[in-house]
């Protein structure tokens, strides 16, 4: 009975034991169960696609996965920027304080000031002098005005014409076409060199061959322009008597030279020299075969020339 009453014992401790164990297992099985009905949040993982591509995997081998974000609220990417209250009159404020630093900068740059020309066409007239008489002296570009700049230099004596081009940032392009002298007109002590226009300019320099001419009557002339004619037939008689190293001229008889012979000879003007030069010899050759001896003498038409003693 004793040893009954012992197994009975140790029988119940076990059964104890099994249902200690019972209720531990159900216990697990209830808080998994549990655990498993609470909603946690989802979590991407890499999925392996067939797509040929390498990336390295833990054991060194390369392969290749996509993720899967599924829709994704693009505001929620983006980085927030501060909001800036600020009022439209101060940005343009701002503004126009740039841009007048800009131009104040470039006011007193001395980069932007002219300092001298680029001069083309220039032989007679001097460089100083087209540059001072341009008044581009020490201006800044901004205030350069072109047509001004050519009207001055077409003033300037010797010049015909003139054209004028500005680059960025100080050059000033100056092309001249100057007056070209043929004759050296002399007024008493007055010098002026002449175009084949009669137009009359400022003598510079030394010009090789220019045929001078001098006035007789300068009150009469007053600085008019020389008659077209005139210089054409003072050419002309230079080309026939290249020896002729000086002409007359006044308004009533025209072109006239002091013949080598202790007379002057008139040829008035005009292109018909060589006719008049004809006669003007025939008529020495017969005074001087006759033994008279003129003080001048006419040809300033061709029919009927004349003679003074």
């Amino acid at each position: 009975m004793k040893e009954m009453a012992m197994n009975s014992r140790k029988l119940t401790h076990a059964d104890e034991v099994r249902r200690r164990r019972t209720q531990t297992s159900k216990a697990r099985r209830m808080a998994a169960s549990q655990s498993a009905s609470v909603i946690r949040p989802l979590v991407s993982r890499p999925r392996v696609t067939g797509v040929p591509g390498r990336t390295r995997s833990r054991g060194g081998a390369m392969s290749r996965f996509d993720l899967t974000l599924g829709r994704i609220n693009p505001l929620v990417l983006l980085p927030t920027l501060p909001r800036v209250r600020g009022s439209w009159r101060m940005v343009s404020l701002s503004i126009v304080l740039l841009f007048a630093a800009m131009l104040g900068r470039l006011l007193v740059d001395p980069r932007m000031y002219v300092r001298d020309l680029n001069l083309g066409g220039a032989a007679l007239v001097p460089a100083e002098e087209i540059y001072k008489e341009s008044g581009l002296a020490r201006q800044h570009i901004f205030w350069v005005n072109p047509a001004e700049v050519q009207r001055r230099l077409e003033a300037v004596s010797g010049i015909a014409s003139a054209r004028v081009s500005v680059q960025w940032p100080d050059v000033v392009t100056v092309l001249v076409t100057e007056k070209v002298p043929v004759i050296k007109l002399v007024e008493g002590k007055q010098e002026w060199w002449v175009n084949t226009a009669g137009e009359r300019f400022a003598v510079r320099g030394d010009v090789p061959g220019l045929l001078p001419i001098e006035v007789d009557d300068v009150q009469d002339l007053a600085g008019a322009p020389i008659p077209f004619a005139a210089i054409q037939g003072a050419l002309q008689l230079r080309e026939l008597r290249p020896n002729i190293e000086l002409l007359h001229y006044d308004t009533l008889h025209g072109l006239s030279y002091q013949d080598g012979r202790d007379w002057r000879g008139y040829f008035g003007v005009g292109t018909d020299m060589a006719p008049k030069l004809a006669v003007y010899e025939t008529l020495v050759d017969n005074l001087l075969a006759r033994g008279i001896h003129p003080t001048q003498i006419s040809v300033e038409d061709v029919r009927a020339p004349y003679y003074l003693k």
